[in-house]
């Protein structure tokens, strides 16, 4: 069976994703595509399985999660800010990234019980050379983050406030936060055997395993490349501490518990609807 396995392009998925052709070359046919489209190829069963944000889960996308991995963050996370001209108590209008699913349904939460605010969200692509030109905030998400900070550095804005969304969360709750989820399809489900099911799901954890042994080797060569970490800073040590610290690969119960309160603010703010949270059989 080929699975058809779908995934950002992000480098934060790179633990994740690098190995699944390797693993398995003639069973596997992997599709990139930007976090608010993931979703509507398991809709649309174009794919098996797709690393979903969480708010789509939530949503319901998808039959069940595949245990165990995640895209997660027990602190900073490095890659979702907020960066403002004004105080995050003060924001009357922000930007958000399309793109985005989780990190704009997080910044809702935190702006109505942290900051006290309610600002106007508009969705659009931020465009880093003009960032905060005609907002007073914008939420980059991904390696467009690192692009902003490296900006505001080089330019010496010390006027900007910068929000790590991680470490707010962690902060605000003391839990780690999971952004995305491997999710498997429900065509796939409907469809696969047992051993077909569990191939997959083994397959997406080997392929984790893997990755997680080469965060050295992923960063050399993302560094290369010419990619940027955090600070805005392109050099192996970075990116390998962005691979190794920032982001956490695992699903395990103290990153369950974070799902769980997570969905339950999300439920209280109507982001999503009450009757699907996080699974406890989806822990590893």
């Amino acid at each position: 069976m080929t699975y058809r396995i779908a995934a950002v392009s992000f480098l934060n998925t790179w633990p994740l994703i690098d190995a699944l052709e390797e693993l398995a070359p003639e069973r596997v046919r992997l599709t990139s595509a930007v976090p608010s489209a993931l979703a509507e190829l398991l809709h649309a069963d174009e794919a098996d399985a797709a690393l979903v944000p969480v708010v789509e889960w939530f949503r319901g996308a998808g039959a069940e999660i595949a245990p165990g991995v995640a895209l997660a963050t027990h602190g900073p996370v490095d890659s979702v800010k907020l960066f403002s001209r004004v105080p995050p108590t003060e924001i009357a209008d922000v930007v958000v990234d399309r793109g985005s699913r989780t990190s704009v349904a997080l910044l809702r939460i935190l702006f109505a019980d942290l900051y006290g605010v309610q600002p106007d969200f508009k969705v659009d692509v931020p465009q880093v050379e003009t960032l905060l030109d005609e907002h007073e905030a914008a939420l980059v998400i991904g390696d467009r983050c690192f692009a902003a900070e490296k900006r505001f550095r080089e330019q010496g804005r010390d006027d900007v406030h910068i929000v790590d969304l991680g470490e707010t969360w962690r902060q605000m709750t003391g839990l780690p936060f999971v952004f995305a989820v491997w999710v498997l399809g429900r065509g796939f489900a409907a469809r696969a055997t047992a051993a077909e099911r569990d191939g997959l799901v083994a397959l997406l954890r080997e392929a984790r395993d893997v990755g997680l042994t080469r965060l050295d080797r992923l960063a050399a060569r993302a560094a290369a490349e010419g990619r940027l970490g955090p600070g805005g800073e392109c050099s192996a040590a970075a990116l390998a501490a962005y691979f190794g610290r920032s982001m956490c690969y695992r699903l395990g119960a103290a990153e369950l518990a974070g799902l769980h309160r997570f969905h339950t603010l999300c439920v209280r703010h109507q982001i999503v609807p009450a009757g699907r949270g996080a699974d406890p059989a989806a822990a590893e």
